[in-house]
């Protein structure tokens, strides 16, 4: 199968190489596909056939490939110097549909295989195969549509199993993204948890916490972009109820403003962006607004995507901001979602744009260098949290500590999870600011935390991202107000 493909794709190659237009490689593509065993004398090549659709419809697609007078697959050309757009895929789509043939191939400065994914609004892209000789996926193209081992029901196997393996690698990918926007907790509580299960008879939990401290870690990604150094800190659970002064977070915390309005988290900076943009620029499409937030600025998530293409991929909606008050529209009518997930690997390239596209950035650092000269005035922001509770609390904005109000009921019991450490922390703070009222437990008296997830603990009885979990009064994450 892999010299059959060479012989295949040879021709188109030499026709990449040399610009020809697209009239020369159609007739180039329809010389090769007699390489697969399809004949063009008894009509199994057609040539831009005028098809009759419905009453008065007419269609006209550009290479038809029939088997016994039925129709097999249908194939959209377009020249090898051309690059893909919307258009293109669309085109294919509705033929594939008008004719109701489940794959279609695009052939132009690669190969690519759309399958028609039953009660799906949309057709997936399957597999791309570059213009190249020895591709091993290449030969499995040939396998696949050679007149002598075609058939409709392997196709279709083939590209439902294709599907899920998108799928499971696309859930992998959210992991790896993950691991290193995230590796510093993780990294140091999985290594904290082996120590002690292994070492925990000889050295306390303090001790083993305190040697990682001294380490660093490296998360490196095999493309060849540099590592990403992580130094551990404290677990998780001390820095939730710790009451002692913050040692320096290794997190990049920078915020970021766009023309003079107020600062905010990567995430929120980034959503806030699409949305100005689009504002500005209501007439715009999709696939336009993907041209301008290129999917190669955040990473293997994309910047945007359309709300069918996250829930066809089967990606963690959680990745996108995908509340129905945070979903956007093109001017095409396409509902689509900004990722959530920025860190310091990928967020200058996004600041960048925003600067090529006009707008002034400013960052916390900068304008908390002016505050120093004329120091803020103190703000507040009421906020709840439901999760496991029902919790009002006061949020400073200046010192970051958080106020559980008198009056919030908390969860009675600890989750399970909790450790040992916390959980008597936590039942230390009940006896001090809590009763029990009936079934319910009050916090009876205000209790100040020096940080949300201090005090998200106590309330939710078990590790929380107080930052995620309190919201304010418009249900945005207290994450927009962290410096």
């Amino acid at each position: 199968m892999q010299e059959k493909w060479n012989q295949f794709v040879y021709y188109l190659c030499e026709a990449k190489k040399n610009g020809v237009e697209e009239p020369e490689y159609h007739s180039m593509i329809e010389a090769q596909l007699q390489l697969l065993g399809w004949m063009k004398y008894k009509n199994e090549i057609c040539h831009k056939p005028n098809l009759s659709i419905g009453n008065n419809g007419h269609i006209q697609p550009d290479i038809l490939i029939q088997k016994d007078d039925k129709k097999q697959f249908v194939i959209e050309v377009k020249r090898p110097l051309h690059t893909q757009i919307a258009k293109d895929r669309d085109q294919l789509v509705s033929y594939m549909r008008q004719l109701k043939l489940k794959a279609g191939i695009y052939i132009g400065e690669r190969i690519e295989i759309f399958y028609d994914q039953p009660d799906s609004e949309n057709a997936v892209s399957v597999l791309t195969i570059p213009l190249e000789l020895d591709n091993k996926r290449g030969a499995r193209f040939v396998e696949l549509f050679s007149k002598e081992r075609f058939s409709k029901e392997t196709i279709v196997q083939f590209c439902e199993e294709r599907i899920k393996e998108l799928r499971h690698q696309e859930s992998l990918n959210t992991i790896k993204d993950h691991l290193i926007n995230e590796a510093q907790e993780q990294i140091t509580e999985g290594m904290k948890m082996y120590l002690m299960e292994k070492y925990g008879n000889t050295f306390t939990e303090g001790d083993i916490v305190g040697m990682l401290t001294s380490l660093t870690f490296t998360a490196t990604p095999k493309n060849g972009q540099p590592p990403l150094s992580v130094t551990t800190t404290a677990t998780t659970y001390q820095k939730q109820f710790s009451d002692t002064p913050k040692s320096k977070h290794p997190h990049d915390k920078t915020q970021y403003a766009i023309n003079g309005g107020p600062l905010l988290g990567k995430r929120r900076f980034v959503y806030q962006l699409v949305t100005i943009y689009i504002k500005e620029h209501s007439t715009a499409t999709f696939s336009e607004l993907e041209k301008v937030f290129n999917p190669a600025l955040q990473g293997s998530l994309g910047v945007i995507r359309s709300v069918n293409y996250i829930r066809e991929k089967g990606i963690e909606e959680k990745r996108y901001f995908m509340k129905d008050d945070e979903l956007l529209c093109s001017a095409d009518g396409i509902p689509f979602a900004v990722c959530s997930q920025w860190g310091i690997g990928n967020t200058p390239k996004i600041v960048n744009l925003a600067k090529q596209l006009g707008y002034v950035i400013t960052t916390s650092s900068e304008t908390y260098a002016l505050d120093s000269v004329n120091p803020p005035k103190e703000e507040i922001i009421a906020c709840v949290l439901t999760r496991n509770a029902n919790a009002k609390g006061l949020f400073n904005i200046n010192t970051q500590s958080l106020t559980v109000l008198k009056g919030s009921t908390i969860n009675p019991q600890h989750l399970d999870k909790l450790r040992p450490e916390a959980k008597q922390k936590r039942e230390s703070l009940i006896a001090d600011y809590a009763e029990f009222r009936g079934e319910e437990l009050v916090v009876v008296k205000d209790a100040v935390f020096k940080s949300p997830s201090g005090a998200a603990v106590f309330c939710v009885g078990g590790s929380s991202n107080g930052w995620i979990d309190w919201r304010d009064e418009k249900n945005n994450e207290l994450n927009i107000y962290r410096k």
